[in-house]
């Protein structure tokens, strides 16, 4: 786990037109995640229970910024959010494999998450596989 970057964490909002789009922006800060890159066409999202979500992830060149699609909607749903609710993301990752997107309000509970989500998947061979 030590190669992995905890370097970025941003706060998203769950409102009624990113449930009804099913797409959630992430602020243009994430473009300096060194676990994000654009050719990253996934992400997997996980919450403080380490459940996982795979979500589609694109790269908005006229708005310089990433956004979650195709997915945010049953992350939403699964998780029993209401419009207004607010997560904490930490973004995770090393820049090779499927960054994930941790709900965590610190790093150190992030790690507790992330070793349950690896814990979880301790039979795949990475987490979710290279691009």
């Amino acid at each position: 786990m030590s190669s992995f970057s905890f370097d970025y964490c941003f706060l998203a909002e769950v409102t009624a037109s990113n449930l009804k789009e099913d797409k959630l922006y992430l602020p243009v800060g994430a473009t300096c995640s060194t676990a994000l890159h654009k050719q990253c066409k996934e992400t997997i999202l996980v919450n403080k229970e380490g459940n996982s979500w795979n979500v589609s992830l694109q790269f908005s060149e006229s708005a310089g910024k990433y956004y979650i699609t195709r997915g945010w909607r049953k992350f939403c749903l699964d998780n029993r959010c209401e419009i207004g609710d607010l997560f904490a993301f930490n973004v995770v990752g090393d820049g090779k494999t499927t960054p994930l997107m941790c709900v965590c309000p610190e790093r150190k509970e992030c790690s507790e998450i992330l070793s349950k989500y690896l814990t979880r998947t301790s039979g795949e061979s990475s987490l979710g596989g290279h691009l």
